[in-house]
Parts: C-alpha cells; structure tokens; sequence
C-alpha cells in the first residue's frame, strides 16, 4: 500500500502584496536644520579667525588661511539663506526625502537628536558614504516616527560618533554666542 500525502495549503485571509509600496508617515519639514544667527556670533568668529591667521601667518601657511575664510563664508551663507522644505516619507521599503531614498536594508540604527533650532532624526547607514542620513522632523510627530522606524532598525540613545562628541564637547566650553539666547 502506498499512503500518498497531500500538500494542503495554509488559508490566508488577508494577502499582502510584497510588491506594493505604502506610506506609513509623511511631512514636510526644512531640508536642512537652520538657525539665523546674531551679529555677535560673527564678530566672535571673525575675531577667532583673524587671530588664527596670524598664527598661520607666521608659519607661511596661506592657504590654510583662505581655507578656513571659505569655511566661515560657507557657514555664513548657511546661516543666512533660509533652506528650503521638502516632503519627507517612511515607507515599508525605506525612507524617501525628496528624490533620494534609502531602502531599510542599508539603514542600521537611528536617534534623536536637536540640531539648531530643529528636531531631527539620525539614521546610521553601512555605506562609506553617506554615513548618516538626517532628517529635520516636526516634534509633534516625533513618537509615531519612533514606533514606526523601531519596528525594522534599533534605536540608540545618542550619536555613536567621536567627532559628534568632541564638537558638542568644543561647543559647550567656547560659545560663540551668549548661552541666554538659546
């Protein structure tokens, strides 16, 4: 006797199509984080550079000299020109932010962190480049973007990033601006 088996298969009730995209959050929020800032803030920047290019100066180092002038007109212009704003999407495939998108899988991990005088949202890529995407997020949807992005990356507490430290480390011990106004 021979016992033949029959393959039965699972009843699904819903099916979800892997192909389709859907939108799981979207807003639209400034494409860079932005603060304007006093004319204080450049005389205390101006001055700094002007004593450091003494100094360089007098080592013969010019083109340095130029390089941290065109640094502190970059961050001028930056700080001047209002950024634009762009629409922002979580889907199940990975976040878009205006033409550029990234699929989950080249996200690793994601934080919070306040940059100016925005919130933003920090995802962690294994590229060589970028190394982390930024989002500038509204504050309001800031609980929602976390129990969305927590269901497919880990949340860390804060910037794993040696250099995010030392600046915030520099910041807090030479403002260039009184702390009051913050």
């Amino acid at each position: 006797m021979t016992e033949k088996k029959k393959f039965i298969a699972p009843t699904v009730n819903k099916v979800e199509d892997l192909n389709e995209e859907r939108l799981l959050i979207e807003w639209v929020a400034p494409e860079r984080a932005f603060k304007k800032r006093e004319k204080d803030f450049w005389i205390t920047a101006i001055a700094i550079l002007v004593l450091v290019a003494v100094i360089f100066i007098f080592i013969k180092e010019f083109f340095l000299i130029v390089a941290l002038g065109s640094l502190l007109f970059l961050f001028y212009v930056l700080s001047t020109v209002p950024p634009n704003n762009v629409r922002y999407m979580i889907t199940n495939r990975g976040i878009y932010f205006g033409e550029t998108h990234y699929y989950w899988n080249v996200l690793e991990k994601f934080w919070f962190k306040p940059s100016l005088n925005s919130e933003m949202i920090h995802f962690g890529t294994v590229l060589r480049f970028p190394r982390v995407v930024s989002l500038v997020i509204n504050p309001e949807d800031m609980e929602k973007l976390k129990e969305i992005v927590l269901r497919r990356i880990p949340l860390i507490e804060s910037s794993p990033n040696f250099v995010d430290k030392l600046t915030e480390w520099v910041a807090n011990r030479l403002p260039l601006e009184d702390r009051k106004n913050k």
